[in-house]
């Protein structure tokens, strides 16, 4: 429980410095994206607020709060069944690169999240076994996509792929799935 506070509180403090710093009127004005996304992975679906503010002519800082929901179906080498949800974030840095009326993107992340797993199994002498793991899974990933503004807004809808791989850092129950994994991820933001 110290662990998700401290991380929720970790995260709104770089959100109101990143908020602040926008403001600050003796800074270059760089935009501030205020957004949602839905990433999509094989087992699972992460949806997110999102905010993407510009340190540079190319270059931000992403934001990302959001809750992740676990279906691993059959691809646990672990278990027969996980299933579960927890909530976490992303701190993420991104390289941006123009290009016809839109710019490509380029970044690398690290998400945190906070899931409660509960899963099925065969024990001994082939008895079906249950159970609930807590984990704290950390997820390294590179994305790469690209953002399209949309007409008369100040708004902007993006698609990006990543790949990265899940790493239980703290486990307390039996041993969860962890591994290499792929998303497609839909975003929309909005200039603030």
């Amino acid at each position: 429980m110290k662990i998700r506070v401290g991380l929720l509180c970790a995260v709104l403090i770089l959100l109101s410095g990143s908020i602040a710093k926008a403001q600050d009127s003796n800074s270059p004005h760089y935009p501030v994206y205020l957004g949602v996304s839905v990433q999509f992975y094989p087992a699972g679906i992460i949806p997110t607020l999102n905010l993407d503010h510009a340190i540079g002519e190319r270059s931000s800082i992403l934001l990302r709060l959001g809750g992740n929901f676990v279906d691993r179906k059959d691809f646990s080498d672990v278990n027969i069944t996980e299933e579960g949800e927890g909530f976490g974030g992303s701190l993420g840095f991104r390289r941006h690169f123009p290009s016809g009326k839109g710019k490509f993107i380029a970044g690398l992340n690290l998400d945190v999240w906070s899931l409660n797993i509960d899963w099925t199994d065969i024990g001994p002498a082939d008895a079906p076994i249950s159970g609930s793991t807590y984990t704290l899974v950390l997820q390294p990933w590179l994305e790469g996509g690209y953002f399209l503004p949309i007409k008369n807004t100040r708004s902007q809808i993006g698609l990006t792929l990543g790949f990265g791989r899940e790493i239980n850092a703290i486990t307390s129950g039996e041993e969860v799935e962890q591994g290499f994994i792929g998303s497609v991820s839909l975003q929309y933001q909005f200039s603030l």
